[in-house]
C-alpha cells in the first residue's frame, strides 16, 4: 500500500512539473522582446552616381536611434532615424567634401537644415527582406531592402547590399538641368542611390 500511494504521489508530481513546464513554453512564444540600436556597430554606406556614369561619389551615414518590436516570432512595429547631418564622403576638404556634402544638403537634394532626420517606419520583416517607407525632406519614399536578417533572443542583426530609388521626391537634383543639357548631358544624380547595411539591435526587455 505505501509503495502504491509512493507511485501516485511521484506520478503526480511529474505531472504538475509538466504542466508548469508546459506553461512557461506557452509564455515564452507570446514574450514581448524589444531590440533597441547598437549604433556603434551599425554602419550605413551610400553611393550615388552620375546618369552618364562618368563618376560617382561615396561615404557613410549615421542612423543615430531605432527599435524593432517582436511578439514570439510575430513582427508587430520597427522605426528608425538617419541623422542626415552626419554624411561624410570619400572626398578630403581638400578635394572638395564641403562643396558635395554642402550640395548633397540643399533644397536641390536633401534639404537638411529643414530636415535633419531621415525616418524609416518598417512595414514588414522577413529573412530575406526588409519592407519600408522613408519619410525624406516631408516626402514619403517606398523602399525593399533585399538583406539577410537574422534573430535570436539576444540580438537582431540585417545585412545587405541595396538600392533605393528616390526620384518620387521629385527634386532637382535628380533631374537633367536643361541649362547644361547641351554642354553637360546626363550630368546629374541618379536617383537610385546604392546602400550597404550592417545594422544590430541588441534586446533590451522581455515581458508577457
Amino acid at each position: 500500500m505505501k509503495k502504491t500511494l509512493f507511485y501516485t504521489a511521484s506520478l503526480a508530481f511529474v505531472a504538475l512539473g509538466m504542466t508548469a513546464c508546459g506553461g512557461s513554453t506557452e509564455a515564452s512564444e507570446d514574450t514581448a522582446v524589444t531590440y533597441q540600436l547598437d549604433a556603434t556597430a551599425t554602419t550605413l554606406k551610400w553611393k550615388g552616381n552620375y546618369a552618364d556614369d562618368s563618376h560617382s561619389h561615396n561615404g557613410t551615414v549615421k542612423i543615430s536611434e531605432g527599435s524593432v518590436n517582436y511578439k514570439g516570432e510575430t513582427f508587430e512595429a520597427g522605426s528608425f532615424t538617419v541623422d542626415m547631418k552626419t554624411i561624410e564622403s570619400e572626398l578630403t576638404p581638400e578635394t572638395g567634401s564641403d562643396k558635395l556634402i554642402g550640395h548633397l544638403g540643399a533644397p536641390d537634394f536633401f534639404n537638411i537644415a529643414q530636415f535633419p532626420n531621415v525616418t524609416v517606419k518598417i512595414n514588414s520583416i522577413s529573412d530575406t527582406e526588409i519592407d519600408a517607407t522613408l519619410n525624406v525632406a516631408g516626402k514619403e519614399v517606398p523602399a525593399k531592402m533585399p538583406v539577410t536578417v537574422k534573430k535570436t533572443d539576444k540580438e537582431l542583426t540585417a545585412k545587405g547590399k541595396f538600392t533605393i530609388d528616390f526620384s518620387s521626391m521629385d527634386v532637382v537634383g535628380f533631374k537633367p538641368n536643361p541649362e547644361m543639357e547641351k554642354e553637360k548631358p546626363n550630368q546629374y544624380v541618379k536617383p537610385g542611390i546604392d546602400f550597404e547595411l550592417n545594422l544590430v539591435l541588441k534586446a533590451e526587455a522581455s515581458k508577457e
